[in-house]
């Protein structure tokens, strides 16, 4: 009976410790969809389709299918998912994660989200791509508009889009050109402070346009919560969250 004793303890304490692997999971997970980015990786994958179709209209067939099968294996939508929810795992606290979940479940997260899943949209996107239409604020919206632009990630999230893609482009060309002339791995990296630089300047107007439809107390309440502990730790886990998916 006394050597049963023990493992029973070591039973009962190995189940509490899977339910609480298990609970932080779910909770990643549910923070993963509520905050929208589950969305905003399904709207990248549907971007880069359409990538791959204007690819394979302009480009010689080698090279496109070459190009294909390196976004195909970097990019596979289950596995930046995984990799995604893995880094906030790490990133976020559980008190974090849980303050994060309970923003996104509110009134005023799920009026942030479907601001901005529908800014990452592939419609949404091509129409501010044609130029987006003169809006004017006021004084106050435009000092919160500022303050969210300190607090999000966007530049740096536009970034490391553009530098995935770069980077994968440098790479097939230098597999289809065999070694012959090689083109220096580190060339798209030089790209990031150009590539920050031509994005900064329209970045108050972009912002302006994607909360456009947030009353000025809720985009003031955004702001607020964008420089409160938990949604600086959230943008920054956010930030490593689309790194890591990017670049496996």
């Amino acid at each position: 009976m006394t050597r049963l004793l023990p493992r029973a303890l070591w039973s009962a304490l190995f189940v509490s410790l899977l339910g609480l692997g298990m609970s932080a999971q779910a909770d990643t997970t549910q923070l993963y969809r509520a905050s929208g980015m589950e969305t905003h990786q399904q709207h990248f994958q549907q971007a880069l389709e359409k990538a791959r179709s204007r690819y394979a209209a302009q480009l010689p067939a080698a090279v496109a299918d070459n190009l294909v099968r390196k976004t195909s294996e970097r990019f596979d939508a289950d596995r930046m998912h995984a990799r995604a929810m893995a880094s906030l795992a790490v990133n976020l606290s559980d008190d974090q994660l849980l303050d994060a979940q309970q923003f996104y479940r509110s009134e005023l997260g799920e009026a942030v989200v479907a601001a901005e899943t529908r800014a990452t949209s592939p419609a949404e996107v091509s129409r501010m791509q044609n130029g987006l239409p003169p809006l004017t604020v006021s004084a106050e919206r435009e000092a919160d508009l500022k303050r969210l632009g300190q607090q999000l990630p966007a530049l740096d999230m536009g970034e490391e889009v553009s530098l995935a893609f770069a980077s994968l482009a440098t790479q097939s060309a230098n597999d289809m050109l065999g070694g012959l002339l090689t083109i220096p791995d580190g060339l798209a990296n030089q790209r990031r402070s150009s590539i920050r630089a031509q994005m900064e300047p329209n970045l108050p107007q972009t912002l302006a346009y994607v909360y456009r439809d947030l009353t000025d107390a809720q985009l003031t309440a955004y702001a607020d919560w964008s420089e409160s502990d938990s949604g600086s730790a959230f943008f920054r886990a956010s930030s490593a969250a689309a790194r890591d998916a990017l670049n496996p």
